[in-house]
């Protein structure tokens, strides 16, 4: 249980912005009543990721693995919500068997890396090339390990040649002024 003399329950009017994107997460929140949105700038404009009622947790990741917050919560309507400060979460999350504690942190960073997927699909060339090029390390670092499969390596060899044209293809376009934004960030890869 959670002590309820360290929680706040916490009356709000209709829009009330509860935390925005990229705030430090101080606190995790349930909704005692009424309902609150999960909301994101996308490069398309703003989107609604979620709508939470009644009992529903949110608000807990950014305390979890320390990362900004991901999305901004307003209110849909009049609605009570309860706050559990950062502190007291993570008393209650060290109370548990490490186990758990990193399987939890595991669980974040999953739905984490989802979400950056999900929301930075790539728009720009500098995206689309900065894609192919992870990929190709990762296939680089999967073939790697499983040499026996191809003892010739003609897949690393095809895959050498895939690397160079991605890296020519990044140099032509270094000064190219695309008119769609790069949304693809450096944590994204």
């Amino acid at each position: 249980m959670l002590p309820p003399d360290e929680l706040t329950r916490d009356r709000h009017k209709q829009g009330a912005v509860l935390f925005k994107e990229g705030d430090v997460g101080d606190a995790a929140y349930i909704v005692h009543a009424g309902s609150v949105g999960i909301f994101k700038e996308i490069e398309d404009g703003r989107i609604q990721l979620a709508t939470l009622k009644d009992g529903e947790l949110f608000g807990e990741m950014a305390i979890i693995d320390g990362s900004p917050r991901m999305a901004e919560a307003v209110t849909l309507e009049e609605s009570v919500v309860i706050k559990i400060p950062k502190d007291v979460l993570e008393t209650k999350l060290a109370s548990h068997d490490p186990f758990l504690q990193a399987l939890v942190l595991i669980l974040v960073n999953n739905l984490r890396n989802v979400h950056r997927a999900y929301m930075h699909r790539p728009r720009s060339v500098h995206d689309y090339l900065s894609l192919f090029a992870v990929h190709a390390e990762g296939l680089r670092t999967y073939l790697d390990q499983f040499e026996a499969l191809d003892p010739d390596a003609e897949a690393l060899k095809k895959l050498t040649v895939l690397e160079n044209a991605v890296r020519d293809l990044r140099h032509l376009f270094t000064s190219h002024d695309d008119r769609r934004r790069n949304v693809v960030t450096d944590t994204d890869l």
